[in-house]
C-alpha cells in the first residue's frame, strides 16, 4: 500500500511541476493569439500587448533591406517575428508551442 501512495504522490507532484513550467509559455502564446494577425502591426503595439522580446537581431533580405528579428521565448513557447526598417511586422518566421 505505501508503494501505491508513492506512485500517486509522484504523479501529483509531476502534474503540478509540469503545469507551473508550461504556464508562462501558455500565457505568452495566448497573448499573441489575442493579437490576431500580426502582419502590419507595429513593434510598439506588439510589445505593449505581450511585453519586451527576449532577443533582437537583424539581417538583410534578398533586396538588401534590413530586417529585424524579434524573438519571444517562454518555457513551452517560442515565436520569431520579422520587422521592416519602420518597425512594422512582416509576419511570423516561426512559432513553436509544446
Amino acid at each position: 500500500m505505501p508503494f501505491l501512495w508513492t506512485i500517486i504522490g509522484g504523479i501529483i507532484i509531476f502534474a503540478i511541476i509540469n503545469s507551473f513550467v508550461k504556464v508562462p509559455g501558455q500565457m505568452l502564446g495566448k497573448k499573441f493569439a489575442d493579437l490576431g494577425i500580426l502582419q502590419g502591426k507595429t513593434l510598439e503595439e506588439i510589445v505593449e500587448a505581450v511585453g519586451n522580446p527576449s532577443s533582437v537581431s537583424a539581417t538583410l533580405d534578398e533586396d538588401g533591406q534590413k530586417v529585424s528579428i524579434y524573438q519571444w521565448i517562454a518555457a513551452g513557447y517560442h515565436i520569431v517575428l520579422l520587422f521592416d526598417e519602420n518597425d512594422i511586422c512582416l509576419g511570423v518566421s516561426s512559432e513553436t508551442a509544446v
